[in-house]
């Protein structure tokens, strides 16, 4: 690996400047190939037992197999990595939270190995209003030398911020943008995948919710705008710069 601080800080540096999901998605990515894993996760924790991962997460890099596994499961109430966010304040690898876990998150972590998470690091949030929430990075292999631990754990913080800010952003500003229409943040933001090329199955992935979910969404925009197809859909919302 080139000079991890360095790596880090240039992570860091288009992070910061990353003005939408996709961006941060994109940079989380490439930054697997730097740090050798292969999926990740932003992410709150849950706050009542009939939450599922779709209502905790920010976005989604998890293999898609894996994220229809855990919510048809459930695996959010009995994942030991989400146990552990919430006993410590620091970055931990996943084998350690499986050692200090219920041994019914054994279950979890052996069906994550079926889908090629076979270990990962995470970095635990936990913030002044008392929610609590993680970046996760998992994949075959995650061998990390210390210098390598703290320079993802930087990466997990900037990229969480920006997940944040962003999500704020598509509720409150990209709402107000589209108020013309009355599109939603949620339709927006399927419009911005669309426009990135994503099919409603790859979106439903990277948002954690199902395709039918997403075709609902594109449906309802594609109405609100007078559109007939989804090509015209992003066509007309790029006219009015409701999405860039």
């Amino acid at each position: 690996m080139p000079d991890v601080r360095q790596t880090a800080f240039d992570i860091i540096h288009r992070l910061r400047s990353a003005g939408t999901q996709r961006a941060v998605y994109a940079e989380l990515r490439r930054t697997g190939t730097i740090f050798g894993y292969d999926a990740f996760l932003i992410g709150g924790l849950p706050h009542s037992p009939s939450e599922n991962l779709s209502d905790c997460s920010l976005i989604s890099g998890w293999p898609p197999g894996w994220t229809q596994r855990y919510e048809e499961r459930n695996h959010l109430h009995r994942d030991p990595v989400i146990r552990y966010i919430r006993a410590t304040t620091d970055p931990f690898l996943w084998h350690e939270a499986a050692a200090h876990g219920d041994p019914r998150g054994s279950v979890v972590m052996n069906e994550a190995r079926e889908f090629g998470l076979k270990e990962g690091f995470c970095v635990p949030f936990h913030e002044l209003d008392g929610s609590e929430a993680g970046v996760s990075f998992g994949g075959t292999e995650v061998r990390l030398s210390e210098d390598a631990r703290a320079g993802l754990h930087l990466v997990a913080i900037y990229a969480m911020s920006r997940a944040k800010a962003i999500a704020r952003r598509v509720q409150e500003g990209d709402a107000a943008e589209g108020a013309a229409v009355g599109l939603t943040g949620r339709e927006i933001e399927c419009l911005k995948w669309a426009a990135a090329g994503k099919t409603a199955w790859e979106t439903s992935v990277i948002l954690s919710i199902s395709a039918r979910t997403v075709e609902h969404y594109l449906a309802c925009a594609a109405r609100k705008l007078g559109a007939t197809s989804r090509v015209q859909s992003v066509a007309e919302a790029l006219r009015q710069r409701i999405i860039d």
